[in-house]
Order: structure tokens, then C-alpha cells, then sequence
């Protein structure tokens, strides 16, 4: 253990070799996601879809997932999770201890002031990762959710993440699991990623987007995160 420790401390010390580790960890950690996505996220997804079905809880795919849906007919290439919303005035205490019933676990809780104002779950399953966008009625213009930027340490920076999806919602096909998107989820593609979102960019990334993403750093000290 001291003999790690030193290391540690070692490697802080020269800058190219904590870069070089930093990289190392980060590329290994993303090739292992991958992996677990590949393998299992099928399964997954048909096993989180069937929880939500069987409790009547009202869900549908969210960002990158409503695009898969619609473009691929399931995952994005590029894609490492898989992206829920669910609104939440349909929220309840009982939905985590539902899905860690069925086999997954939650792996991180985000909420802005005791969820008065956003919250975000992440749940696994096989190494797949869940987020659940919990979707709140519109400040501006429309109903929104948040996602959080890393800002140092487990403080994160909240962004409300605006959007003008529809509570009703349509069935549609994703590897072959009958799941649920928003009715108007061809509008909200576009929304978000622009008008020619039917066209992959593999080069998108989740901090950047097409429209309506509001940073929101007098909530910084109001949100906390909890790990599991």
C-alpha cells in the first residue's frame, strides 16, 4: 500500500506521466463502456423498458436515444448510453427500488435543491449505464431538464437543457424492443440537433448542442450529487 501510494504521489509530480495515465485511464474506461454497451445494451434496454411498462410508469427514449430510434432503428454507432426521460410530476420514491428489483443499480443521484428544480439518476445494468432526464415544466419558453458539468471536485455545474417535447408519446421500434418516444420526437431531433440530424455526426458531443442549453451557475451550490 505505501509502495502505491509513493507512486501516486510520483506520478502528480511529472506532468507528461499524469497526462499520459490520465489518458490511459480515461481510454480504457471508455473501450470497457463500449464493450459493456455492445454486449449488453440490448438487453438492457428491454429489461429497463419492461420495468417501466409493467409499474405503469411514464417514460420515453430522450436525446440521443430518440435518434437512434428514429435514424438507425436502434444505437448510434458512436453512442455509450442509453437516455430516458421521464417528467417528473410522474416521479415516485418506489421507481429506483422498481428497477434495482429487476437487476440494475443506481450508480448516481444529481438534484438541484432537493429536486425542486432538476434531478438526474444513472442506473446500470451489465456494466450499461441509464440516465434518466427528469423533465420539469418550462421556465422560458419550454419544459426542461438538466444535465451537469463536472466543475471541481463532486461540485457540478447545472445546465438547463430546454426543449419543446410532448408528454404524449408513440411507439416506435429499436432493436427490435416496441418502446416509447415523444409524439412530436422528429421535432425535437431537430431541435436539438439541427435540421439535418438524419445525417450522423459522429463528431456531436453532449456538452455542445443545437439550441436552448442555459447554464445555470447560481444553482451550483444547491445541487448534490451522491454516488453509489
Amino acid at each position: 500500500m505505501l509502495l502505491v501510494q509513493s507512486l501516486k504521489v510520483y506520478i502528480k509530480q511529472v506532468p507528461w506521466l499524469y497526462r499520459s495515465v490520465v489518458s490511459f485511464i480515461g481510454f480504457w474506461g471508455r473501450l470497457r463502456t463500449k464493450r459493456s454497451y455492445r454486449k449488453h445494451g440490448k438487453e438492457a434496454l428491454r429489461l429497463f423498458v419492461n420495468c417501466m411498462e409493467t409499474n405503469n410508469v411514464h417514460y420515453t427514449l430522450a436525446f440521443g436515444s430518440i435518434l437512434g430510434a428514429i435514424r438507425e432503428h436502434g444505437f448510434i454507432k458512436h453512442d455509450l448510453d442509453i437516455d430516458i426521460f421521464v417528467w417528473y410530476r410522474d416521479f415516485s420514491s418506489s421507481l429506483i427500488p422498481m428497477l434495482e428489483k429487476v437487476g440494475f443499480s443506481l450508480c448516481r443521484s444529481i438534484s438541484i435543491d432537493s429536486d425542486k428544480y432538476g434531478r438526474e439518476d444513472t442506473v446500470q445494468y451489465k456494466g450499461v449505464h441509464i440516465d434518466v432526464f427528469y423533465l420539469y415544466p418550462a421556465i422560458d419558453k419550454y419544459p426542461y431538464c438538466c444535465d451537469f458539468l463536472p466543475v471541481d471536485g463532486n461540485r457540478r455545474l447545472p445546465r438547463r437543457v430546454e426543449i419543446p417535447v410532448s408528454y404524449n408519446r408513440k411507439r416506435a421500434v429499436f432493436e427490435g424492443i416496441n418502446v416509447y418516444i415523444p409524439e412530436n420526437a422528429e421535432q425535437v431531433c431537430e431541435f436539438r440537433y439541427g435540421p439535418d440530424y438524419m445525417t450522423p455526426d459522429p463528431n456531436w458531443h453532449w456538452r455542445s448542442s443545437y439550441n436552448a442549453v442555459k447554464e445555470w451557475p447560481e444553482m451550483i451550490e444547491k445541487t448534490v450529487v451522491v454516488c453509489f
